[in-house]
């Protein structure tokens, strides 16, 4: 055979080889990054830009983010600064949608009413419960509870913001652009990132409404 009529072959199966190459590649660092990303103790370090925590944090009030399914972790946070003495009340936003029915009290209960009676629980009285509203229309969760308690809270001088770890930095970010200057915001995350109840959530969708929320929050 001809060199010429080799050339081609050769050139052909370079390039095959090539492809085999890279896609053998793009799977192994499929594979790597899905089983590394398996462990809490990895995401909890892939978690950690988005993580602001002041743990001596106190102040007029704290407000606890609501939605997620880590809401009671937060919840439970803000019961603990209570008694601490670091804040003398809470704020919690007034979700009136139904949340499940009570079998005690044979009715059903919203968020709200499961949210108070759970904070009794912990020890902390209805009256030092205060609540903010927002609309239901609103796109951007965080930012529109941050213009609530800027709107509703105009008292405030303190704030701690509860909130689950991976949520930290954004959480921060839309108060201090909500809030007035004069007001001290501070972020108390509800643990650390490798032990948030959201830690198995999509981080790359909390690194997207970070920068999101960059443009938004004005």
């Amino acid at each position: 055979m001809s060199k010429k009529a080799i050339l081609p072959q050769y050139s052909q199966l370079k390039k095959r080889n090539r492809w085999r190459r890279r896609f053998a590649i793009l799977i192994g660092v499929w594979l790597l990054t899905t089983v590394l990303c398996s462990f809490t103790s990895v995401r909890g370090v892939l978690a950690y830009p988005l993580f602001v925590h002041d743990s001596d944090a106190s102040g007029d009030a704290a407000y606890v983010m609501a939605d997620g399914y880590a809401y009671w972790e937060r919840v439970h946070a803000a019961s603990d600064l209570y008694h601490l003495g670091r804040v003398p009340r809470l704020i919690v936003l007034a979700e009136n949608e139904p949340a499940g029915y009570n079998f005690v009290k044979k009715k059903t209960e919203t968020r709200l009413q499961r949210t108070i009676a759970y904070l009794g629980w912990l020890g902390v009285p209805a009256e030092d419960i205060s609540t903010v509203s927002v609309e239901p229309s609103e796109i951007f969760g965080s930012l529109s509870e941050a213009r609530a308690v800027a709107n509703q809270q105009t008292d405030l001088q303190r704030l701690v913001v509860v909130t689950s770890a991976p949520h930290t930095r954004r959480s921060l970010f839309c108060f201090r652009r909500s809030l007035p200057p004069h007001v001290r915001v501070q972020v108390h995350a509800a643990s650390t990132p490798s032990e948030s109840h959201e830690i198995d959530a999509p981080l790359w969708m909390e690194y997207t409404k970070l920068a999101v929320y960059f443009f938004v929050a004005r």
